[in-house]
């Protein structure tokens, strides 16, 4: 059993950085999996992010992509240069949120734009972030998972959330 979406936050939960403020242009790719900036940083997705977003992406589950970044412009390129088996990163995502502020309007805002909002008030909808202040997200029934910033979105992060989820859901793992 597979939740309706999952949200993922960018920074520091598929990638190593605050791509705002550590990242300067031009990015560029530097190799099949690494993303290099002007000044020669090379950046990677941390290491199981590929294999879940492949996983979610052939079970049908939704995915958005939530990000309090004050430079979209920056993610987005990200998005867009990381390739998974040969196709854009940021082709696996089906909205994209960007903005300041509380991550309930992402999830909110994405839940409109989607027509998903029933299955978030069902608490079908996970976010997965490395930030504790966006566990807000709970107050409109989106379950949240909060991931540690140095390993990012990980297998064993990833199964527990959804064990949790499935108990929580349906009373059952």
């Amino acid at each position: 059993m597979w939740p309706k979406a999952i949200v993922l936050d960018l920074d520091y939960t598929i990638w190593p950085c605050w791509c705002d403020t550590h990242l300067s242009l031009p990015l560029s790719k530097a190799s099949k999996t690494g993303i290099e900036d002007g000044r020669g940083f090379k950046l990677y997705l941390f290491d199981d992010v590929s294999s879940i977003v492949k996983l979610l992406s052939n079970s049908g589950v939704i995915l958005i992509a939530a990000s309090r970044t004050a430079r979209p412009d920056i993610a987005e390129k990200l998005l867009t240069l990381f390739h998974i088996d040969d196709k854009p990163l940021i082709s696996f995502f089906r909205s994209l949120q960007w903005g300041q502020g509380s991550k309930i309007n992402h999830v909110e805002k994405a839940a409109c734009e989607l027509h998903i909002e029933e299955e978030l008030r069902r608490g079908d909808v996970i976010l997965f972030d490395d930030e504790a202040r966006n566990r807000d997200v709970e107050e409109v029934n989106c379950y949240f998972f909060k991931i540690n910033q140095n390993e990012g979105l990980t297998f064993p992060v990833f199964n527990e959330a959804l064990e949790v989820w499935r108990k929580s859901r349906f009373g059952c793992s």
